[in-house]
């Protein structure tokens, strides 16, 4: 299996971690060493204003709320679409910022869309392509549809997306329209 570095992991159905069940998780960084990523539809129970006064002197503009990415612990990050303020590109058009100075920036000059985490997923080597083989996970393209969609209905739209996708190249088709039932 090669890297995964930008992909999505959508939980199976049958996957009954409490951590991982029905989640969506955007792989920022996959090789031999193991896997890093960010849960994409926990909503954490803080808002930065919160967390704010831990990490940056000086008021919080807006109050959004801060995604758990992870059951590891970990400083605050950032997804965004701003490539003035990225120190990576996760997915074309999409950028990670992990530096305080580029989320104070990101959040005072309030860069939608903008998706603030706590926390992140990891993996040793080898236990994310374990778990993947046993059927636990699915992979699936990152868009910035996915990835700064709705949260709560995130995990069933992108589990339909992948089944849209294997019954069409089952049945081989070849393009299938966004609304298929107006035909």
């Amino acid at each position: 299996m090669g890297s995964l570095s930008g992909k999505l992991l959508v939980a199976s159905p049958a996957l009954d971690d409490p951590n991982f069940a029905r989640t969506v998780v955007l792989l920022v960084e996959h090789d031999k060493g193991g896997a890093l990523g960010l849960v994409l539809n926990r909503p954490g129970a803080k808002h930065l204003e919160a967390l704010w006064d831990e990490t940056v002197h000086g008021p919080c503009p807006p109050d959004l709320s801060v995604m758990t990415g992870g059951p590891l612990e970990g400083p605050l990050l950032a997804l965004h679409t701003d490539p003035v303020t990225g120190e990576r590109e996760i997915v074309p058009g999409i950028y990670l910022a992990m530096r305080k100075d580029l989320l104070v920036s990101l959040v005072r000059d309030a860069h939608p869309p903008l998706r603030i985490f706590i926390g992140y997923a990891g993996w040793g080597a080898g236990q994310l392509e374990a778990e993947v083989a046993a059927g636990d996970w699915t992979i699936a393209a990152a868009t910035d549809e996915f990835v700064f969609g709705d949260t709560d209905s995130m995990w069933r739209r992108v589990v339909r997306h992948i089944a849209d996708r294997q019954l069409a190249a089952t049945l081989r088709i070849r393009h299938v329209p966004v609304k298929p039932w107006h035909n």
